[in-house]
């Protein structure tokens, strides 16, 4: 009698996928979370109640009729505003916490935004969403994820040297290290703007909400 295999997740290196990986798995259901959230309870909330409507009538009034360096640099001190925040609350002991906080809130406010489109403009709400707003933002989550992980990491060294002194600890280099990631995040983003741009300047025109 053969005997039976036993199912091993190491064997296909799954275990070790998301030990690698764990902050950034972590910090991705954070921002899921905060998506379902937003398209749930976002509405419920009366003090927020108006800001998709507000967030929308904002976001195609600064991108229609405007030259496409305009818009490439209004989209992106946008990107580059939540990045310099990301990387701030990275620079402080409560970075561990306040990190994956905002990642929910920013997918909140995502989820408000796409049950608004949806709810309010239905077929064209869905296509002004997939064609107009996700492109450039799907890129822009992606950066952000990655520099929300390393926030977290350098939030964690700073936290290991204040709780453990005699611990040696070069945080100089660490630091120069941690700005050297976000100089790259910040020009990545860039490419969110290139594609924001090119698609307000194309296809906005098309779109009437």
């Amino acid at each position: 009698m053969q005997k039976g295999r036993v199912f091993s997740l190491r064997k296909f290196g799954i275990t070790e996928f998301f030990q690698k990986n764990s902050f950034l798995i972590i910090l991705t259901i954070c921002f899921i979370l905060g998506i379902f959230l937003g398209v749930f309870i976002f509405d419920d909330i009366s003090a927020l109640k108006n800001y998709p409507q507000k967030y929308i009538e904002e976001y195609i009034l600064a991108r229609t009729d405007m030259p496409f360096l305009k818009i490439l640099f209004i989209s992106s001190v946008e990107f580059w505003a939540v990045l310099f925040f990301t990387f701030f609350l990275g620079t402080s002991l409560f970075g561990v916490i306040t990190v994956p906080f905002l990642l929910i809130l920013k997918g909140f406010l995502y989820g408000g935004i796409t049950a608004f489109l949806y709810s309010t403009y239905a077929l064209k709400g869905v296509a002004f969403n997939a064609v107009v707003f996700v492109p450039s933002v799907i890129i822009f989550i992606i950066v952000l994820l990655i520099a929300a992980r390393e926030s977290i990491r350098f939030s964690m060294k700073l936290s290991s040297l204040t709780l453990n002194k005699t611990l040696p600890f070069n945080l100089s280099q660490n630091f120069k290290d941690y700005c050297i990631k976000y100089l790259i995040f910040a020009v990545v983003v860039i490419f969110s703007s290139l594609i924001d741009a090119l698609i307000s300047v194309g296809i906005l025109k098309y779109f009437s909400l």
